[in-house]
This record gives structure tokens, C-alpha cells and sequence, in this order.
């Protein structure tokens, strides 16, 4: 984790930062400094610490890092790993923007269910967020960020999700180099086929396959965006019933 409490306070990990005694904000644990030279400075449970929220990744602790620096130097303000114990949930990165408007930036490096995502989505509306927007990490989204120009690639299902329901696009940092990418995906058709042959009794018989359309396998276009936000509405948006998306901008916006 980033952040930990001392003293009742938030404080972030930094490598310039005391010791002292922290806590999880989360579980209450013990919560240990960690300066480490290559590694982002980052908090650890004490040993023998239970905590839902423990165990996350550097590629987490580096997007996350990242994407709190490139949102404050925009003038942004920002809130690392926002605890709302009320409601179990603890937002990544909590962005304010400009307009006043919140929004739950999550990084996602692991496998997710999309019933899970739907779940903080409505979470994160209830407490006050005018929209969540999902960045996947050089993890989770390994093969995107290696595929080239309308390469075919396997797509996990919760990144699917994300550009089917939101239509914008979806996010991938790409943590060390420090770029983000808006990739989009086309639609594979396999083409069918018909086959003949003879039975045994010198009849002519066959079969025809149909076309197939992959589920999973697409073909990846990528292009580079900054790290500007801005809202869109999605094509769920309708006359009493907002729904919008925050996307980042392009990179010449």
C-alpha cells in the first residue's frame, strides 16, 4: 500500500519518510515502511497481518504512483487508496477535477469478474463518484500492449466488458515507460467452409460450417492518450437517467 496513518493522519510512502509507528488505514495492523531502491516506496502489513487489501503488486504501486503524479502536476486533486470502510471499498486513485466532479480511477493488474466491477461501479455512485474509469495495468493487459497494428490477440473477458459497455476504448498503462494507451478492438470472423464426400454407397454428401465469429481473439489498435480526463456520455445516457464515462484525452489535446 501507499498510504498508512500515523497519528491519526494519511501519510504518503515516500523514500524521504521517517520511521515510525503506522497503520493500515484499512485493518488497523502495523504497517511497515519499505524504502527500497528500486522498488516505489510503499507500505507493508507488520507479519501476521489479515487484511483484504495486502499483497499488491509494484506494477500496482508504480501505476498508482504514476497516475497520482501525472494527475497532480494537471492540477488535479488527489486522494491515493481513499478508504470508505462503510462500504468496504478503497478507491485506487480519488480524483477531483476541475469541475468538482469525482472520479474512482481503478487499476486493475489482476484477473476480475465483471459482476465484481458492475458491483463497485454502483458502489462508488452511492458514495459520491460521478464515475469509476478501469486503467489495466502491462499485466493484465500484456498481449494488447505487445500487439502490433491490427494484430489478433486473446482479450480477457472483464477488459472486453469495459469496451463493449463504455464504448470508449479501453485503458492500459504502461507503468515503467510511463505511457498510457487507448486501445480498440475490431471483430474477427473465421470463414466457414463446406466439405464433400462419397459414402459407401457412392453417394454425394457434405456438410457446411458456418462463418464463426471469435469471441475472445480481436485485432488491437492502439494509440497513445495523456493523462487528461474528460467526461462522455455513454450510449446508455438518456433524459433522466445520466450515464457517463471519464476517458483520458488524446495526447495533442
Amino acid at each position: 500500500m501507499l498510504v498508512a496513518q500515523r497519528s491519526g493522519e494519511r501519510v504518503e510512502a515516500t523514500r524521504d519518510l521517517p520511521d515510525g509507528a503506522y497503520a493500515c488505514p484499512m485493518c488497523a495492523s502495523d504497517a511497515i515502511l519499505k524504502r527500497g531502491r528500486v522498488k516505489v516506496a510503499h507500505f507493508a502489513h507488520a507479519p501476521g497481518a489479515v487484511c483484504d487489501w495486502a499483497g499488491e503488486s509494484m506494477r500496482h504501486h508504480l501505476a498508482k504512483r504514476l497516475l497520482a503524479d501525472r494527475f497532480r502536476a494537471l492540477g488535479y486533486t488527489v486522494e491515493i487508496e481513499e478508504p470508505h470502510l462503510s462500504v468496504g471499498r478503497r478507491v485506487d486513485v480519488a480524483v477531483t477535477v476541475p469541475t468538482g466532479d469525482r472520479v474512482a480511477v481503478e487499476v486493475q493488474d489482476s484477473a476480475i469478474s465483471v459482476n465484481e466491477m458492475q458491483r463497485r461501479n454502483r458502489t462508488d455512485r452511492g458514495i459520491g463518484f460521478f464515475a469509476t474509469m478501469w486503467v489495466f495495468t502491462s499485466s493484465r493487459a500484456a498481449r494488447l500492449l505487445a500487439a502490433q497494428e491490427d494484430d489478433e490477440a486473446r482479450v480477457p473477458n472483464e477488459i472486453l466488458w469495459v469496451h463493449d459497455r463504455y464504448h470508449q476504448g479501453v485503458f492500459v498503462i504502461d507503468e515503467r515507460a510511463e505511457r498510457m494507451w487507448r486501445c480498440n478492438f475490431g471483430r474477427i470472423v473465421r470463414q466457414g467452409e463446406s466439405r464433400q464426400w462419397y459414402t459407401e454407397d457412392g453417394e454425394l454428401t457434405g456438410v457446411n460450417y458456418p462463418d464463426q465469429a471469435l469471441k475472445f481473439t480481436k485485432t488491437v489498435s492502439r494509440t497513445e492518450v495523456g493523462f487528461a480526463l474528460t467526461s462522455r456520455q455513454t450510449r446508455y445516457h438518456k433524459p433522466g437517467h445520466p450515464d457517463f464515462t471519464v476517458v483520458f484525452t488524446s495526447k495533442q489535446a
